[in-house]
C-alpha cells in the first residue's frame, strides 16, 4: 500500500467532516512539513458540499457508515441522452494555480445497480464549472455495494479562482441508485510525481 494511499486510510478513520482552519487537527504538522491531506483540500470535504442537477432523479441526505456519517443518495430513474445529464457536483472554495496537480477523491457505493449489471456506473471528473467545463481529469468506475474511495488526477491548465472548478459525478448512464460520501479535491502542487497518486 502506498504511503499515500494510507493517508487516505488514516484520514478517513479521523475526519469526519472538513477541520476549521484553526483547529488541532489543522495544526498537527510543523509549519515546515509537508501539508497533510486534509490540508491540502481546496473544496469542503463533507457530504453537505454536494449539489445535485438534471432530470430524472430524486435525492437524500441519509445516516451511512462512510466516513462523516451520511450520505448523499441519488436514484436515476431514467437514463440520460448523455452520462452528464445528471450528476453531482461540488466546487472549490480555494484558488488552484496553473501546473498544480489535482486528485479527487471521492466516496462511492451502489444501492441499486443497472438491472443485469454487479455494479453502478459513474464517471468522476475534475472540470471548469463553467462552460465548455474543461477537463482536468477523470474516471469512469464502476461502485459496488460497499464504501471505497475512487479516484481521478489530471493538471489545472490554468489559474481557478475559488468556485470556478469543481468535481462532478455524473449519474446519467443508467437507472440507478448511488449513494455518495464526502468528497475531496486536493491540490498537490506543482510538479508533484503523478505516478505516486492513488488509482482505482
Amino acid at each position: 500500500m502506498s504511503l499515500l494511499r494510507r493517508s487516505f486510510s488514516a484520514l478517513a478513520l479521523v475526519v469526519t467532516l472538513a477541520a476549521p482552519a484553526g483547529s488541532a487537527l489543522a495544526q498537527d504538522a510543523p509549519a515546515a512539513a509537508r501539508p497533510s491531506m486534509l490540508e491540502r483540500a481546496v473544496n469542503t470535504v463533507h457530504v453537505t458540499s454536494w449539489s445535485v442537477y438534471g432530470p430524472h432523479e430524486t435525492h437524500e441526505i441519509l445516516e451511512a457508515t462512510v466516513q462523516g456519517g451520511h450520505a448523499l443518495r441519488v436514484n436515476v430513474s431514467t437514463p440520460g441522452a448523455n452520462p452528464w445529464d445528471t450528476g453531482a457536483g461540488s466546487l472549490t472554495t480555494k484558488p488552484v494555480k496553473a501546473g498544480d496537480v489535482m486528485l479527487l477523491a471521492v466516496w462511492l457505493r451502489t444501492e441499486r445497480a443497472p438491472e443485469g449489471s454487479g455494479g453502478g456506473r459513474a464517471i468522476v471528473r475534475l472540470q471548469g464549472s463553467a462552460e465548455p467545463y474543461p477537463e482536468i481529469g477523470s474516471a469512469a468506475v464502476t461502485p459496488g455495494g460497499e464504501w471505497k474511495l475512487y479516484f481521478a488526477n489530471g493538471v489545472a491548465a490554468r489559474d481557478f479562482a475559488p468556485g470556478e472548478m469543481g468535481a462532478t459525478v455524473q449519474l446519467a448512464g443508467a437507472s440507478q441508485t448511488i449513494d455518495l460520501g464526502p468528497v475531496f479535491i486536493l491540490d498537490m502542487g506543482p510538479d508533484y510525481d503523478r505516478s505516486t497518486l492513488p488509482a482505482n
